[in-house]
């Protein structure tokens, strides 16, 4: 054979490894239809807070369960291993104390004050009882460096809760537990244009984030994607070839919403206006 041909068996050959890598990498999971139900619906980011209302508070969970919206809520460990409902890891911005929430037990983080209001740090055992199945949860892992085995806890207490809820996580790490220990739990990667961030320029990791490369990892049900990254090659890809759903955070005006819809997501986790249904 001649060898320019070898050459070309040889390059073709690399070039349909690597596309076949790529799709094993990026391919989501398989087509559930449990997933229809949550596209139908809009969650309000962090509960439905406001100025009287504190994010991820009781009160703003109420408010949200009410008006019949979904509910996107953010889970973190505290000191001694409960599940509380927490964002940042660090409680200046909203808490107004220097330390970090795994610094404190759930009983010392019920007692401080939630941006100035009534409300503490609920734990999420109080959440699923307030709730009670009334709508639809979109649970978020938080799991830093120092927060390890939130996964595991989300697994024992959501145990035996009937109502509907998701699960979803920007850590691929903490949604391979989930994947692992309840398969049968809905799962949801979140990314955003993560190399437009300054200090995450030049990082293969975050690239491979930015573009869903770390699928195979989760194998997701649905993407959770920030709603100006419609453009980025990865999630035009997953939703093209697959269909996968898309949830696209954070909206901020029904304009934002119907901006969102136009470019393929499919519903929309909001905050700083009300939806309509």
């Amino acid at each position: 054979m001649h060898p320019v041909f070898i050459v070309l068996i040889i390059v073709f050959s690399i070039v349909l490894l690597g596309l076949l890598a790529m799709l094993y990498m990026i391919s989501p999971g398989k087509k559930r239809p449990e997933m229809d139900k949550f596209k139908e619906v809009k969650y309000a980011h962090r509960g439905l807070h406001d100025a009287t209302k504190a994010e991820n508070s009781m009160s703003a969970f109420a408010a949200a369960k009410e008006m019949g919206f979904g509910i996107e809520l953010d889970v973190r460990l505290s000191k001694d291993g409960e599940l509380v409902v927490f964002h940042d890891d660090n409680l200046t911005r909203v808490a107004g104390i220097d330390g970090k929430v795994i610094d404190f037990t759930a009983e010392e983080l019920s007692k401080m004050s939630l941006s100035g209001t009534s409300d503490g740090v609920p734990t999420f055992r109080e959440v699923l009882d307030l709730i009670d199945g009334a709508v639809p949860l979109i649970i978020e892992i938080k799991m830093s460096g120092d927060e390890r085995g939130v996964s595991e806890k989300l697994m024992e207490v959501i145990e035996g809760y009937k109502g509907d809820y998701v699960v979803e996580s920007f850590n691929p790490i903490a949604l391979k537990v989930v994947r692992k220990m309840r398969p049968d739990i809905l799962r949801g990667i979140l990314s955003t244009e993560y190399l437009k961030n300054e200090k995450h320029k030049g990082s293969i990791l975050y690239a491979l984030l930015q573009h869903l490369m770390l699928n195979f990892m989760v194998r997701p049900d649905f993407i959770a994607y920030d709603k100006n990254g419609y453009k980025v090659k990865g999630l035009r890809f997953v939703r093209r070839s697959f269909g996968t759903a898309l949830i696209a955070w954070t909206v901020k005006s029904a304009e934002e919403e119907r901006d969102a819809i136009s470019h393929g997501f499919d519903t929309v986790i909001f905050e700083g206006y009300i939806p309509e249904k």
